[in-house]
């Protein structure tokens, strides 16, 4: 499983603190895509700063400094990959399908 593969890569620090803030409930998630080889979602930390970050196969993207100068896999990665365990595709591909619309027409009267 892709969320499974990057939490192995994780040093100690970073894997117990995003443990941590996804248990304790501060990354707000917003997931944009998750298919077979990628998840990308937008992850608010407790801070109100927003992070866009992807996971592919052994690799996390992200853009706070963790990921883009030291070239880690931060805690906000962490977080999305714990999200995507917790939250099985069929699920999250369900959430995403928009509802179908109400289309039906109704008579209306006219004021003169």
């Amino acid at each position: 499983m892709l969320a499974t593969a990057i939490l192995v890569k994780v040093d100690n620090e970073r894997l117990q603190r995003g443990v941590e803030g996804f248990t304790a409930g501060a990354y707000a998630i917003s997931l944009t895509r998750q298919n077979d080889s990628e998840i990308s979602a937008y992850v608010k930390n407790g801070d109100g700063k927003t992070y866009g970050v992807t996971l592919t196969e052994g690799h996390s993207s992200c853009g706070c400094g963790d990921s883009m100068f030291r070239g880690k896999t931060c805690k906000h990665a962490v977080a999305l990959a714990l999200y995507a365990i917790r939250t099985p595709q069929a699920k999250a591909k369900a959430e995403a399908t928009p509802q179908p619309l109400n289309l039906k027409l109704a008579k209306v009267r006219r004021v003169a």
